[in-house]
């Protein structure tokens, strides 16, 4: 539904009926700063619990100078780096809030992101007794370095969402555009032929898409690279408008 039939109490945000009201408290605070324009807020479509291809963030923020996956932590375990890669490859920039009786769990968070996660940073807090909210600074692919781990990363039919069409992978000239990446010290944006990859194209920025030679790289050759740490990820999946 929409921000502004959402309640001005707690209990009407409560989507699971083991969520604590430390969780659940910042994302009202954080709908209230919206209405009143007082910062921290966004200019763009609040999205509370709402499904981003296959994960629910807690709030995501569509539209505005950037979309934001925003993420409250209050004591329970996160898978912090799954999550801060899939958010990133949606095209989000992350944010990491955490509770302030819960700093034990922003070192986790710490030292989930780490070495990727340059410094200096700033993770996000609130106290709901102090009525503080802060977000902190966001996870981007200028802070954040995202080394391509396996072949899944160039399988369309394996990335996040794909399966049920959520994804929404654009493609171009017949592939999937799977977004920029350093290959081997060489920007290039790779497309994949086929859902399951086996097929790929290398175009390098700038460039039509119809200039990148089909076949190449050859997978062996992608798997070796990845293999050597040759690959990172520079910018997020592109999709269909």
């Amino acid at each position: 539904m929409s921000t502004d039939d959402f309640p001005d109490d707690i209990d009407g945000f409560r989507t699971a009926g083991k969520e604590s009201r430390a969780h659940l408290w910042p994302k009202l605070e954080l709908e209230r700063r919206r209405r009143a324009q007082t910062e921290p807020f966004f200019h763009g479509e609040y999205r509370f619990e709402r499904t981003v291809a296959d994960r629910v963030p807690d709030c995501a923020v569509i539209g505005g100078d950037v979309n934001r996956w925003i993420e409250f932590v209050a004591g329970s375990d996160q898978p912090f780096r799954a999550k801060t890669r899939e958010a990133l490859r949606l095209g989000f920039v992350v944010h990491w809030v955490f509770h302030t009786e819960h700093r034990d769990r922003m070192r986790d968070a710490c030292e989930a992101l780490t070495p990727e996660l340059q410094a200096p940073f700033r993770f996000g807090e609130y106290d709901p007794v102090a009525e503080t909210l802060s977000l902190g600074d966001p996870v981007t692919f200028k802070n954040y370095a995202f080394p391509v781990e396996s072949m899944t990363e160039f399988e369309p039919r394996e990335l996040l969402g794909y399966r049920r069409g959520a994804a929404r992978i654009a493609q171009r000239d017949g592939a999937y555009d799977l977004g920029m990446f350093d290959v081997a010290g060489c920007q290039r944006r790779i497309l994949a032929e086929y859902p399951q990859g086996a097929y790929f194209r290398c175009v390098a920025p700038g460039r039509p898409v119809e200039t990148g030679t089909f076949g190449f790289p050859t997978e062996d050759g992608l798997v070796r690279l990845v293999e050597d740490g040759q690959v990172t990820r520079l910018g997020p999946v592109q999709y269909r408008q």
